[in-house]
C-alpha cells in the first residue's frame, strides 16, 4: 500500500504533463551578424516596392539537426495580384550555325520578358519535352505516363496550382480544367509534399540540386532552388510547420534537377545580362523550357482552381 501511495501521484503528474512535440529535422539556421547582414543584401523585390513588385527573392538558411549541416535556399515569394507563371521554351528556331540549340535559362527567361524564374521540366535526349506541355493555350507535347511524372503545374484564369495526375486528368476536358482554359501547363514530379506532410517512399540516396514549386491553399506561391539533398531530405525540409514565415506549404512539386537546376532574377549576372543586382545560378547542362515569373500591370484576381 504505501508503495502504491507513491506511484499513484508520479503517474498523475506524469500524464498531466504536456506532450512533448516531435522533434523537427529540420529548422532555421542560426545566422551570424554578418550572414544576417549578406542575407538581408541578397532578399530583393525586383520593380519596385514590396507590395507593387511581382515576387520576392529571399534566401534562407536551414539546419538539419541530425548532422548539424545548414543549406542555402533560394526562395521566389510570389506576389499573386501583380504576376503569373509562364511556361518558356528556350529552344532557338532556327538554330543559327554553331549556337547550342537551347538558349540558356536567364537568357530565355530576359527575352520572354520575365522579371525571374527557374528551370522547368524534363527532357528526352535531343530536348524533346517529356509529359505534357501547354504554352499559351497550345499544347505542344501531349500527356505521358512514367513513374516520375506524378503532378501537373497548370496556370488558368483562376491563377497556378499543383495537381496530382489523376486530379488534372479526372478534370481536364477539351484544353480546360474544371471549365477554365488552361493557358500554361508541364508534366512534372515526384510530389515531395501532399496535404502538408512529406510524401512516403522518397528516394533517400541519391542527393541532388532541386528546383521545386511550393503551393499553399491558394495555390502556387513560390518557387525554391535547394542545393544537392535527396528526394526524401526535401520532402522532409518542406513538410516542416514555419519553415517559411507567411508560408504554410500545402504541396510540393518537384522539378527537373540536378545540372538542369536554374534560377535567375532580373539584374543576375549571366555572360551579356550583367546587373548591379539580381541573382542567378545557372544551369550546367542546356534544358528545354523554363518557368518565367510575368509581371501583370494590373491587379490579377487572387484565386486558383
Amino acid at each position: 500500500m504505501p508503495l502504491m501511495r507513491f506511484l499513484f501521484p508520479a503517474l498523475l503528474l506524469f500524464l498531466l504533463l504536456p506532450a512533448q512535440a516531435p522533434a523537427q529535422g529540420w529548422s532555421l539556421a542560426p545566422l551570424k551578424a554578418e550572414e544576417a547582414r549578406e542575407a538581408r543584401e541578397k532578399s530583393r523585390t525586383p520593380h519596385g516596392k514590396p507590395e507593387a513588385a511581382p515576387l520576392r527573392h529571399a534566401v534562407y538558411h536551414v539546419q538539419r539537426q541530425k548532422d548539424g549541416r545548414e543549406h542555402e535556399l533560394h526562395l521566389l515569394l510570389l506576389n499573386r495580384e501583380r504576376s503569373t507563371l509562364r511556361v518558356i521554351d528556350l529552344a532557338r528556331s532556327p538554330t543559327p550555325d554553331g549556337a547550342p540549340p537551347m538558349r540558356r535559362v536567364a537568357e530565355g527567361l530576359q527575352r520572354a520578358g520575365a522579371v525571374a524564374g527557374v528551370n522547368g521540366g524534363y527532357f528526352q535526349p535531343g530536348h524533346a519535352p517529356l509529359g505534357l506541355v501547354i504554352r499559351e493555350g497550345r499544347e505542344e507535347h501531349p500527356f505521358q505516363s512514367s513513374r516520375i511524372l506524378t503532378g501537373v503545374f497548370i496556370v488558368t484564369p483562376r491563377g497556378a496550382s499543383l495537381l496530382r495526375t489523376a486530379e488534372f486528368r479526372n478534370g481536364f476536358r477539351k484544353g480546360a480544367y474544371k471549365g477554365a482554359p488552361v493557358r500554361e501547363a508541364l508534366q512534372a514530379g515526384p510530389f515531395l509534399v501532399d496535404k502538408g506532410l512529406a510524401v512516403p517512399g522518397l528516394n533517400a540516396t541519391r542527393p541532388a540540386e532541386r528546383t521545386v514549386l511550393l503551393a499553399d491553399r491558394k495555390g502556387v506561391a513560390a518557387l525554391l532552388v535547394t542545393p544537392p539533398m535527396t528526394l526524401a531530405d526535401a520532402g522532409e525540409l518542406l513538410a516542416t510547420p514555419g519553415l517559411f514565415p507567411g508560408l504554410k506549404i500545402e504541396r510540393a512539386l518537384n522539378l527537373d534537377g540536378g545540372s538542369s537546376t536554374a534560377m535567375w532574377v532580373e539584374g543576375g549576372r549571366e555572360p551579356g545580362l550583367n546587373g548591379p543586382n539580381g541573382f542567378s545560378r545557372s544551369e550546367w547542362k542546356r534544358v528545354r523550357n523554363a518557368i518565367g515569373v510575368m509581371p501583370l500591370s494590373t491587379p490579377a484576381p487572387a484565386s486558383a482552381p
